[in-house]
């Protein structure tokens, strides 16, 4: 390069009445005006175009070292902002998955655009949509399955509210695996209308392989003692997958324990509450401790009463079972008062009943109970 601009000027020295100052200047801003553009900088392009955090494009920007121009991420961006996407989802999608960047817009994104406005769909929706599933414009299986979903579910915001638990739902095969599982539960005395609730509450439960939802149904019913016409066998499905049929064993094991009682006693508390096999064992050996200690309750009537285990100690069972010692102090309620009455009675049900009615013999029961309910210790009775 510098022995052609030595060239130059000895040529044009020779051959211009200019001096040769003015050549040179004249040579070096010919030179300077032909400099190659400045190198695409992907991760400063998802920062300060996309809105991505410095982390984000530095995660992101794998995908699009490729790249040398910012023409065709521009063509992308151009095309979602014109069809009234938010930018702020645009960026969530661009973070989740870049490659989108890369999209043809006459080829990819404006035929995939086509087709889930074809479905219904608003321009608000598909924004929303992309921020979870940014593939979905860039695959040809995600949109009939997406469709299918919509169909069976009833609506797109219970699509949507399930793709937000479970992003590769669209991932899975309909034919081969979501369609058979819902046929195995029909076969089980589910209707759609419960399929539908579990797959919106637990989505991953409708895409196992068949041979998983067949485990989980076959564990709910016989070591959970659920039978599939019990309104609980939605909830023993769902407990079921929770914790893992390998592990449901361990688990009955740890509550009889816990609870002292039978396995015939502990079916019937999981019968009526199969939730209660998802407590954590610290909190549950607290709230039987608790229960049994405190409240002087036997292992009998807290299992047939199994939803007295899910209630918190400190900000419910404890302040209640105050309010009730203080009573029964004063003799204004019998000692054998139903302690599970108490407790899982709505809250202004229990103020009218235990302490308004109260409020002209034990006047400071309100304020005491409430500092109660805020963790404080109230005052001995």
């Amino acid at each position: 390069m510098l022995r052609l601009r030595i060239h130059l000027l000895s040529a044009v020295r020779a051959a211009s009445p200019l001096p040769p100052a003015s050549v040179r200047n004249r040579l070096l801003r010919i030179s300077t005006s032909t400099a190659p553009p400045a190198r695409f900088v992907s991760e400063e392009f998802l920062v300060t175009t996309c809105g991505l955090t410095p982390a984000q494009a530095l995660r992101s920007s794998r995908h699009l070292a490729h790249l040398t121009s910012p023409t065709k991420p521009e063509a992308v961006l151009a095309f979602f902002a014109d069809n009234g996407f938010t930018k702020a989802d645009v960026a969530a999608a661009i973070s989740g998955d870049s490659r989108i960047l890369c999209a043809k817009v006459d080829k990819t994104l404006t035929p995939r655009l086509a087709q889930l406005r074809d479905m219904g769909l608003l321009s608000t929706q598909i924004s929303r949509l992309i921020t979870i599933t940014p593939g979905i414009f860039k695959s040809r299986t995600m949109i009939p399955r997406l469709a299918f979903y919509i169909s069976y579910l009833g609506s797109f915001d219970k699509v949507h509210t399930a793709l937000k638990k479970s992003p590769h739902l669209l991932c899975q095969n309909v034919e081969l695996v979501v369609k058979p599982n819902i046929a195995f539960l029909q076969q089980c005395g589910l209707t759609d209308d419960d399929i539908a609730k579990l797959f919106v509450f637990v989505p991953r439960l409708l895409i196992l392989k068949p041979e998983g939802i067949k485990e989980i149904v076959a564990c709910a019913h016989k070591k959970l003692g659920v039978p599939c016409n019990s309104a609980m066998f939605k909830t023993a499905l769902v407990t079921t997958y929770c914790i893992n049929p390998e592990r449901i064993g361990a688990k009955l094991d740890f509550m009889k324990k816990a609870l002292g009682c039978s396995e015939t006693e502990l079916r019937i508390a999981v019968g009526k509450l199969p939730s209660i096999l998802t407590l954590s064992e610290v909190n549950l050996v607290r709230t039987v401790e608790f229960l049994k200690m405190e409240v002087g309750l036997e292992a009998k009537y807290i299992v047939r009463r199994p939803a007295l285990l899910s209630y918190s100690i400190e900000k419910r069972m404890m302040p209640r079972h105050y309010v009730l010692k203080v009573l029964r102090t004063k003799g204004l309620v019998k000692d054998d008062i139903d302690f599970y009455g108490a407790v899982c009675s709505a809250e202004k049900e229990f103020a009218v009943r235990f302490i308004e009615r109260y409020k002209e013999i034990v006047p400071r029961l309100a304020v005491h109970y409430a500092a109660a309910c805020a963790g404080q210790v109230p005052p001995e009775i």
